[in-house]
């Protein structure tokens, strides 16, 4: 499956004990991190997550204060996720500025990972780009999924700024 690319067991950036890290061949700037494998075999794919996506992307120490309760809970979402907090903190921190940057825009666990999609509806952002195509008009879009255009204009602009990671799901989701 992964025969174009390097799989190891270890530490893939700040990986647990049940993950495996695969980077691609030729890039060195993107890695998906697997958990929920065993040593010998498949047991179940729990999750893939997407971390260094992107070219030279630089990253930069940032810390915080958070609250004991908070800390608590994320702790615990990042243990039930197989990942350490401080990847989980930075994959929620780089969520919420993208849900702020985009309104209405949201991610959730999809076949590939985390996923942006529509908030409120069960629509990929993938899915809109598509439906736009077709109809080749903002109005017609939000007329067809009867939702206000302002939705539809930000599903776009978020697939206009990440085109990859849009083009990747959609791919993923449809099989081509």
């Amino acid at each position: 499956m992964f025969s174009d690319g390097q799989m190891r067991a270890g530490n893939c950036n700040e990986l647990r004990r049940n993950a495996v890290c695969w980077q691609p061949s030729g890039n060195l700037n993107q890695s998906f991190v697997i958990v929920g494998l065993v040593r010998f075999g498949w047991r179940e794919l729990d999750s893939v997550y997407i971390v260094n996506d992107g070219a030279a992307m630089a990253t930069v120490v940032q810390s915080c204060r958070i609250g004991e309760e908070h800390a608590t809970l994320l702790s615990r979402q990042a243990k039930r996720r197989h990942l350490e907090v401080s990847t989980l903190s930075s994959l929620y921190l780089k969520e919420k500025a993208l849900e702020e940057e985009f309104p209405g825009i949201g991610f959730r666990d999809s076949v590939d990972g985390r996923e942006a999609f529509v908030l409120g509806h069960r629509v990929a952002v993938w899915e809109v780009v598509s439906v736009n195509r077709q109809a080749k008009a903002i109005a017609k879009t939000a007329a067809y999924f009867r939702w206000p255009p302002s939705l539809v204009r930000s599903a776009l602009a978020y697939a206009t700024a990440h085109p990859g990671e849009v083009e990747r799901q959609r791919s993923v989701e449809i099989g081509a």
